[in-house]
């Protein structure tokens, strides 16, 4: 051990491989959860690549809590037209049990000796002197050399940090969708869906998504999600809207359903301060059109851990841990923001128009490849492609208007994403802020 402390406030999958990394390396690692070590995590499932496990060189979680990633079909709002996404590769993506992945990566950190203190609230940081030295917990003061805040979307700890550092306190209303997520019976004796997957775009005109889906384990997974808010009137109307449309789906409950909320906007600006840094949701590390966050927190948290021991900081300042923000932006998070852009105009888009985009074949089942996660994706958009795209678009000059706007826009934000300072220069690093702050703040 080097004698540096470190504490990790929520069990959050970001958080737990920075802690298993920083512990190897000779750290002394501590991680409180105020769940209890059964209720961790919301009991669904998310999409990742399977090669976050190599990459982030983790043994592979128990086979029975992934499968491979079903086929996926994008519904219009007026249900007249729908857009297939192609297959992947088997195995490429994986649809994995959130809580066994999160019980997984606990039991490596557990068998690496990272203390685990489940059902210990922290109630506050400990700052002094315009820097965070630790946590208060179960009435008691803990110091630390380092708090890595894994606390979640709505975390507390970001309003705790001194100011002066610029780190976000909340997110804004438009920033994250209230959602409603339920399993049910297969009515046995219907065909399987072909696709397994229906997601439905602006379903029932609110601000949002909805999908039906069959996993291979036999469950109607039910999904009701929308920017803005969500009341159970809404979510009742758009459960029984699917139960309608849907033969395979019993409405017979396997389990009580669950609310949440799902992180939909670009990354935080600020990550890092004197004795702090956010990873996961807490800073806001999802990808905005689909809301999972796993794979991108999984590989902020060994970027941590790899920056820490690569630098040999053991004087855990904004300073010092800038670089690691750096690299996060760089590698994901410049694109993150151009996406989070693009899925703002998506989901205010008129509904008429986005009709439209799906029946008139300025978007086809070939386009939504691009999509695909795979860094040798073979989807292009070569010169015919786009030119019998133009044609069709110059039938709608709204279009043009309103994707011509938005792409100036995105791209603009992507620019400022990636000229984040590459030093720690505080005048350069709160001009940088105060630009992307505007761009995605005041884009809502």
């Amino acid at each position: 051990m080097n004698g540096k402390t470190i504490a990790v406030i929520g069990l959050g999958h970001g958080g737990l491989v920075a802690a298993l990394n920083l512990q190897q390396r000779g750290f002394a690692v501590t991680i409180f959860e105020q769940k209890d070590r059964s209720s961790v995590g919301y009991p669904w499932y998310d999409d990742i690549r399977f090669d976050v496990f190599d990459f982030c060189a983790l043994p592979l979680p128990p086979r029975d809590c992934y499968t491979n990633k079903g086929r996926r079909l994008f519904i219009s709002p007026d249900e007249q037209n729908s857009l297939r996404v192609p297959s992947g590769k088997p195995m490429e993506e994986i649809s994995i049990d959130r809580r066994a992945l999160l019980r997984h990566l606990t039991a490596l950190c557990e068998d690496a000796g990272v203390t685990v203190r489940f059902e210990t609230k922290v109630d506050a940081l400990i700052v002094k002197d315009h820097r965070v030295c630790g946590v208060s917990a179960a009435g008691k003061a803990l110091p630390f050399d380092l708090v890595i805040d894994a606390s979640g979307l709505f975390s507390p700890f970001r309003a705790m940090v001194p100011p002066s550092f610029g780190v976000q306190a909340q997110p804004g209303k438009s920033d994250y969708m209230t959602a409603w997520r339920g399993f049910f019976e297969w009515t046995p004796e219907t065909a399987a869906p072909d696709p397994d997957r229906n997601i439905y775009i602006k379903h029932l005109g609110g601000v949002g998504l909805s999908w039906c889906n069959l996993n291979d384990r036999g469950e109607v997974d039910v999904f009701v999600g929308r920017i803005g808010g969500l009341s159970p009137a809404e979510k009742d109307a758009a459960v029984q809207a699917l139960y309608r449309n849907h033969a395979f789906f019993s409405n017979v409950p396997l389990r009580d359903g669950q609310w949440g909320y799902i992180s939909l906007r670009g990354p935080l600006g600020m990550m890092v301060a004197d004795g702090y840094c956010a990873v996961g949701d807490s800073a806001f590390m999802t990808m905005p059109m689909m809301g999972s966050g796993i794979e991108a927190a999984m590989k902020a948290g060994l970027w941590l851990a790899q920056h820490i021991f690569e630098n040999a900081v053991t004087d855990f300042t904004a300073a010092n841990l800038w670089g690691w923000q750096v690299r996060y932006y760089r590698e994901l998070g410049a694109r993150y923001t151009f996406v989070d852009m693009v899925k703002r105009w998506v989901l205010n888009i008129d509904v008429e128009l986005l009709n439209w985009l799906f029946g008139s074949g300025a978007v086809t089942n070939e386009d939504m490849g691009l999509v695909s996660t795979d860094p040798d994706n073979p989807y292009r958009l070569t010169a015919g492609k786009i030119a019998k795209k133009v044609a069709i678009v110059l039938q709608k000059p709204a279009v043009i208007r309103q994707t011509a706007t938005r792409m100036l826009r995105a791209a603009g934000a992507k620019r400022t994403a990636n000229a984040i300072p590459p030093t720690y220069d505080r005048a350069k690093i709160d001009r940088w802020l105060r630009r992307y702050n505007e761009i995605l703040i005041h884009d809502a």
